[in-house]
């Protein structure tokens, strides 16, 4: 029997059906690469956005919590303004801050403003107790009409008219409840250093009072507690801050804000009084969240502005107009300057 060989040709693929085959796989890789980095960048947009709306929406829950609470514990208007001053032993630290709710330092050129919010934590008495007798030196006990309310560790703050208010801590009260004197000893944490009058008003401050510094540093809004000399950064990516007293004019006891103004000196002696500042009943604050990415081209091609004006150090920073921006504001009531007694 023949057997008849059958041969069949073989054959792969050409080079230049490989190179073709290549290229077409590399354009399309590209194409892929492309569609993937815009779509990453458009990711990162949307989340830088986020994160800056965020950031901006707690910063300003911050400061609007503390306008809220600020001026609590403050019920004798005249003495509105007084500058307390005391010492921290634990550190040697001199404690300065004024005794009302709400301070606005007005950024120099256009700077960003610095808020401070005061108040006390007092659970029991939020008016002062008048003392009785003149003290015979700066650590004398503190005779009071009434010691209802004070305890050991509580801040009290003595203020009278024409002087500095003192900041200073009890240290002991007497075992007897018909014995009014509250002890401030050289060994508590804070120490004051004046000498009162009979007439003086002792403010119960609580054991743990705030007075507040809201302020931008390095591009994040930071919170300095002026009480115990601590700071916090409340939230990154905010680069502006602005604000502005909101004052009743005419002090009607409708409480309607008639005028909002950087400053509260109404008569501009460079002296704010305490009649001017109980007529401070609202603050007005803005600020600006800026994302944390920067775009390649420029984005944003006008500062942003709120009902107060415009935030001018944005234009500071640098490249500027290759961020986006979120601007967040309020106008808050000090409720606790509309509910003290009359002056």
């Amino acid at each position: 029997m023949n057997t008849i060989a059958i041969h069949r040709h073989h054959s792969g693929y050409s080079l230049v059906e490989i190179m073709v085959g290549m290229t077409i796989g590399l354009l399309g890789l590209m194409v892929i690469a492309q569609v993937l980095s815009i779509s990453q960048d458009s990711n990162r947009t949307t989340s830088s956005g986020g994160n800056a709306q965020q950031n901006g929406a707690l910063a300003l829950l911050a400061i609007e919590r503390d306008i809220r609470q600020s001026g609590y514990g403050m019920n004798v208007s005249q003495n509105l303004g007084c500058q307390v001053v005391g010492t921290d032993s634990s550190t040697g630290r001199e404690v300065r801050f004024l005794f009302t709710p709400a301070v606005i330092t007005q950024g120099l050129d256009t700077a960003p403003d610095v808020i401070q919010l005061t108040y006390s934590n007092a659970s029991m008495v939020t008016s002062p107790s008048a003392l009785m007798q003149t003290m015979a030196n700066a650590d004398a006990d503190y005779v009071v009409s009434n010691r209802f309310g004070f305890t050991v560790n509580d801040l009290v703050v003595a203020a009278a008219p024409g002087q500095d208010c003192d900041l200073a801590q009890i240290t002991a009260t007497p075992g007897n409840p018909y014995q009014n004197n509250i002890t401030h000893a050289a060994t508590a944490r804070y120490r004051g250093s004046q000498i009162y009058s009979s007439g003086a008003q002792i403010y119960n401050m609580g054991k743990s009072p705030a007075s507040n510094r809201y302020s931008i540093v390095d591009g994040g809004l930071q919170v300095f507690s002026e009480i115990t000399g601590e700071a916090e950064l409340i939230a990154d990516g905010i680069v502006d801050l602005q604000a502005d007293y909101g004052i009743n004019l005419d002090a009607d006891t409708e409480n309607t804000v008639d005028e909002y103004r950087a400053s509260p000196d109404l008569d501009g002696n460079g002296v704010v009084s305490w009649d001017e500042w109980e007529k401070v009943i609202a603050v007005r604050v803005a600020l600006v969240s800026r994302s944390g990415k920067k775009e390649t081209a420029n984005v944003t091609t006008e500062l942003p502005s709120w009902t107060g004006g415009v935030f001018s150090n944005v234009s500071n920073l640098a490249d500027w107009q290759q961020y986006r921006y979120r601007v967040f504001e309020t106008t808050v009531v000090i409720r606790n300057i509309l509910w003290k007694p009359p002056a």
